[in-house]
């Protein structure tokens, strides 16, 4: 089976436009969506894996750059 990597689209504004966030949500959501579908496959709760998958987005988070 050949595995290729996932496209996630380029931002169309730049950070600091008010649509960025809402952009960048709906690029990662298919993605998202996939792997929450493969835990529930796999036996996982969906619940439990979304909370699971907020828990470790919020530890890699970092404080926003304020120079940006």
């Amino acid at each position: 089976m050949l595995i290729r990597e996932p496209v996630v689209e380029k931002p169309k504004t730049q950070v600091k436009d008010a649509s960025y966030e809402k952009e960048c949500r709906e690029a990662l959501r298919p993605h998202l969506d996939a792997i929450l579908d493969l835990a529930v496959k796999a036996g996982w709760d969906r619940n439990i894996a979304s909370y699971s998958l907020m828990y470790l987005a919020a530890k890699t988070s970092r404080p926003a750059d304020r120079a940006a």
